[in-house]
């Protein structure tokens, strides 16, 4: 009899004999015991069990691949997720008949059709795989490896309880599944790995074409150290060449990363070392014209944006005269050149306009002009005592403006001078002494002079409301003018970026467009005093006092620091590649010479004079590249990757295609995790 017909027997005897020593009611109101392998089926109300279900049961090979495949994909869950819905609702005896009905088609299908069974639960299980391939990679070799580790011995601890019955079972089916999958999943990896470098020697030894796959990689990795995204990297590049830097490239985006990358091509010798080099050292070349120009950009040299004080042309008489806007809003070449041109400017305006004041003036008053200057000289008459330079000036003005006691006709009491254009003679000739004055560092003379200024610009405004409003104009116009060397002043390294911020920000907008030409023109002049063709004119600009100096008086604060930024990365990359000490170089230099007087050659010599060790070094050396898989134009096309100025037409397709490589080595590696994990899972 068969097992199945063996149980059956069994189970009618037992019941005779309960039924010979009478009926025992259980608790829920039935009679007797089942065995614990038996179970009730809904469907008929008769018991069975999992072995007489797969008695009954006929499979087919697409059936049995179809349950193995569903069982894959649900980690071995497929039975309980089968019944669950029947344990959720209540009925436990129909939930417990469709889990052993699913386990014994799954043993019966186990038995019948193996093949499939085991090639569907495969299959199932590479969908899960799939969806971890893009984890599955990591840094390098051993990072994927302790990915696909991590990754193996999660997907066996989960086959594993799905697979196992009872809470033993499934605990100990976690256990051993996990160790399985990590160990399987750790060394796919290296497996594939090594094929790989196996690979590469060989392809670059029959082919001079580049590696595709060497410089992807090598751009990938310097992307990742960088920290940015691929778009970022092409927005910047992009945005470089639109503000004036289009000598900005992939690897100046890439930072330090980048340096390192075209540090190690130029190190490495060959026609895209030679190529990568001349750019580098052409471009740095070029700085000091591209900070001059932005430079001059920022601080109004190609003309200001200041916004003009009523209009541009300040209408007089019968014709227009420049307003310190106008003049402000065209190119300059110099600070000394804008000085130049408002001075025209003032002068002509002010001639205009005082010759406007003229024609309608009244006598000038100038007696509290002569009381100023006798409140100074007054106590020295009759003295006997002889006064200073200051005195005898201030006598001299006097007499132009007044005639002497002892020269008034009788019965005259005072001759005083009111004529409006002699008294702005006066006035003239008194503000040029004050200009020298402080020209020659003569303060006291400046303001003891400055008073009787001030006293005949009162008697004059009093003389012609036209005078009130040229002097205004001139003096508007003077402070414009005067701006441009506080600009330059406050460039000077001695005076503090808090005091000149807030001194430029209490400026008119005129006032701040020449300031800012004046402080412009400084920062030329220090750019233009260094002569070492390698040197970083742009570091000057990154000083925390030019930092927040420019950060307030230039025109774009932001266009400005980005250009600087860029500037000092471009430097960073061919400092790092060219600059420094030239060992390393000379190294490279001699080794190259070396490979190529000694090389397999020298090695084959050394073999004949047997020294062993130095013939070993210098085949090492000499097939090194080829064991690599490197060749001349693969570093060639990474220099000039590197140095593209289009970063989405290079890193676009190369993340795309690092993607599908990625997808592809992870569904290679669970395409051997599976199988294994399936032969060595009890």
């Amino acid at each position: 009899m068969t097992p199945e017909q063996q149980k059956a027997l069994a189970v009618a005897r037992a019941r005779r004999r309960r039924q010979a020593s009478g009926p025992v009611k259980n608790a829920d109101g039935t009679y007797g015991q089942a065995p614990a392998d038996m179970f009730m089926n809904p469907a008929t109300g008769q018991m069975t069990s999992r072995e007489m279900i797969g008695a009954n049961t006929d499979t087919s090979a697409a059936g049995a691949g179809l349950r193995g495949a569903a069982s894959g994909v649900l980690f071995g869950f497929d039975d309980e997720i089968g019944a669950l819905h029947s344990y959720l609702t209540g009925d436990q005896e129909r939930a417990k008949f469709q889990l052993e009905q699913a386990r014994a088609k799954q043993d019966v299908d186990a038995d019948q059709h193996p093949i499939a069974a085991t090639g569907g639960k495969i299959a199932g299980a590479l969908v899960p795989a799939a969806a971890s391939a893009p984890l599955a990679v990591g840094k390098g070799v051993l990072g994927t490896m302790a990915r696909g580790a991590g990754i193996g011995a999660l997907e066996g601890a989960a086959h594993g309880a799905g697979g196992g019955e009872g809470l033993e079972g499934r605990v100990n089916g976690a256990a051993w599944g996990s160790g399985v999958g990590g160990i399987v999943g750790g060394a796919a990896p290296a497996v594939i790995a090594g094929v790989k470098s196996a690979a590469n020697p060989a392809l670059a030894m029959l082919t001079r074409k580049p590696s595709e796959a060497k410089v992807r990689r090598g751009l990938l990795d310097t992307l990742r150290q960088s920290g940015r995204s691929a778009d970022d990297v092409a927005t910047e590049v992009a945005e470089a060449g639109l503000e004036g830097q289009g000598e900005f490239r992939l690897m100046d985006a890439l930072g330090s990363a980048g340096q390192r990358r075209a540090a190690g091509v130029v190190r490495a010798g060959g026609d895209g070392a030679t190529e990568l080099a001349e750019f580098l050292e052409k471009r740095q070349l070029g700085q000091p014209e591209r900070v001059g120009g932005f430079l001059e950009d920022a601080f109004g040299f190609r003309g200001s944006s200041a916004p003009a004080l009523g209009s541009d042309l300040v209408p007089q008489g019968h014709t227009f005269i420049d307003a310190p806007s106008d003049v402000l809003r065209r190119p300059v070449r110099s600070a000394a050149g804008l000085t130049s041109d408002l001075t025209k400017a003032r002068s002509t305006a002010a001639n205009e306009a005082y010759d406007a004041a003229r024609g309608n003036a009244a006598p000038v008053d100038v007696r509290s002009a002569l009381r100023v200057i006798d409140d100074r000289i007054g106590g020295m008459k009759g003295s006997g005592v002889t006064g200073d330079g200051i005195d005898a000036k201030l006598a001299g003005y006097r007499s132009r403006l007044a005639a002497d006691a002892k020269d008034l006709a009788e019965g005259e009491t005072a001759r005083e001078l009111s004529d409006f254009d002699r008294v702005l003679g006066v006035k003239q000739a008194v503000q040029d002494d004050v200009g020298a004055a402080v020209r020659a560092g003569r303060n006291n003379e400046a303001r003891e002079l400055g008073k009787l200024v001030s006293a005949l610009d009162e008697a004059l405004e009093g003389a012609s409301d036209g005078y009130r409003a040229a002097n205004d104009g001139f003096r508007e116009a003077s402070g414009v003018i005067d701006a441009v060397e506080q600009g330059q002043q406050m460039a000077r390294p001695a005076n503090r970026a808090a005091d000149t911020t807030a001194q430029f920000s209490a400026m008119t907008p005129d006032q701040q467009a020449a300031a800012r030409v004046g402080y412009g023109d400084a920062l030329l002049g220090k750019l233009e005093a260094g002569t070492a063709p390698t040197a970083n004119r742009a570091k000057a600009l990154q000083s925390p006092k030019v930092e927040a100096e420019r950060g307030i008086l230039s025109i774009d604060p932001d266009l400005l620091a980005r250009r600087v930024d860029r500037e000092n990365a471009m430097w960073g990359v061919q400092n790092r590649a060219l600059g420094g000490s030239r060992t390393a170089d000379n190294l490279a230099d001699i080794g190259d010479t070396q490979q190529v007087t000694e090389g397999l050659l020298g090695a084959l010599i050394d073999v004949g004079n047997l020294n062993a060790g130095s013939a070993v070094r210098k085949a090492a050396q000499a097939i090194g590249p080829v064991l690599r898989g490197e060749n001349e134009a693969t570093r060639h096309a990474l220099a000039e990757a590197l140095m593209s100025a289009d970063p989405q037409a290079v890193l676009g397709p190369a993340v795309k295609k690092q993607m599908e490589v990625n997808l592809r080595e992870g569904l290679l590696t669970a395409l051997m995790r599976q199988p294994s994990r399936e032969a060595l899972t009890p």
